[in-house]
């Protein structure tokens, strides 16, 4: 699978500090501008999971090869259970290594395709890999879930998923984002790993 120089260039610019490991209490919550969470909400790229229109927006940024990025999404589908009125947003941030740009373009094709509605179980399995996910393992997750992997190459090569990828590294740039997982929860901005029960906490939070 082609990665484009820029794109990785890019996300290796963002890669900056790793996030740090579970803490006993979640992150400090940063205030951020509304117009930039709209940002967010209006990449294409996104993929929309759980209450199409909750009471409270969570929007994840992440890597596929950042191990508290897994951790997250192994509680995800727990969390999605707890909080049926959540709007649970996911962001193909690739920030780590080329091997994650890979994996991103594929994941990226994979949503154009089939769309948000079957992306979690295809999320879930690529975190569920052990050792680094690049893009022929998100390939073969793929295929073995019904996917067409002749289309999703050409998509993944294409310059829209290109253009895609640009476009989630510029505005988590604007966001400050210097870390995977990186939340943004009602108009506050958590950046590291969080537990399923600081997550609650924070969704509560956001409820008011």
């Amino acid at each position: 699978m082609i990665v484009s120089r820029r794109v990785l260039l890019a996300g290796l610019a963002l890669a900056g500090a790793k996030a740090p490991a579970f803490a006993q209490s979640a992150p400090e919550p940063q205030m951020i501008p509304v117009e930039l969470i709209e940002n967010t909400l209006n990449l294409p790229s996104i993929a929309k999971l759980g209450h199409q229109h909750g009471d409270v927006i969570m929007v994840e940024y992440f890597d596929y090869n950042c191990p508290w990025c897994k951790r997250s999404a192994q509680s995800l589908p727990d969390l999605l259970k707890a909080e049926p009125e959540l709007t649970y947003v996911l962001v193909n941030f690739a920030v780590l290594s080329a091997q994650s740009v890979a994996a991103t373009r594929a994941a990226l094709a994979y949503l154009k395709l089939y769309g948000s509605e079957r992306y979690l179980p295809f999320h879930l399995a690529l975190f569920k890999l052990r050792g680094t996910v690049d893009g022929p393992r998100a390939l073969a997750e793929a295929e073995r879930l019904g996917g067409d992997t002749k289309r999703m190459t050409e998509i993944a090569d294409s310059a829209q998923t290109t253009q895609w990828m640009k476009d989630a590294f510029s505005t988590g740039n604007d966001l400050g984002l210097v870390a995977t997982p990186s939340f943004l929860i009602g108009t506050e901005a958590y950046i590291g790993g969080m537990s399923l029960e600081q997550k609650r906490e924070a969704i509560a939070r956001a409820r008011g």
